[in-house]
């Protein structure tokens, strides 16, 4: 009898989780970029370098796919360090987002801005310098 009910409870768990599962893998990016900025939903002052008196930067993504809310993540990095971790929510199948961080003067060197799915996937990662 207990056999029985563990393997129906456990189909019924992938049953409900399938779906999310497989949404979550049509998640993509269709363009990330760091920049200065952001106005009328399009980022500006983009870049891979930026002087460290720039204060401020923009991380700034269109997501396609998505077929219900979710969320995906910007984490942002100095160096090895992760510095920032940005929940953002997804609303629509074609959706641009984005998050910021403040940049102070002595964080100079490499950074990276790695976007992550819900399901805690890469869906893509951008490098850029401050010097």
């Amino acid at each position: 009898m207990y056999p029985r009910k563990t393997l129906l409870t456990f189909a019924t768990a992938i049953l409900f989780a399938l779906p999310a599962l497989v949404w979550a893998a049509s998640l993509q990016v269709e363009d990330v970029a760091i920049g200065t900025g952001v106005h009328a939903r399009v980022a500006t002052g983009i870049g891979t370098n930026f002087d460290s008196s720039v204060g401020k930067l923009f991380a700034f993504t269109r997501i396609m796919g998505a077929e219900g809310d979710t969320r995906v993540y910007h984490k942002w990095y100095h160096g090895d360090a992760l510095v920032a971790d940005v929940p953002l929510t997804v609303r629509s199948g074609d959706w641009r987002t984005w998050s910021t961080k403040t940049i102070l003067p002595e964080w100079t060197g490499d950074w990276r801005l790695v976007v992550v799915g819900e399901d805690g996937s890469v869906l893509k990662t951008v490098k850029f310098e401050v010097n």
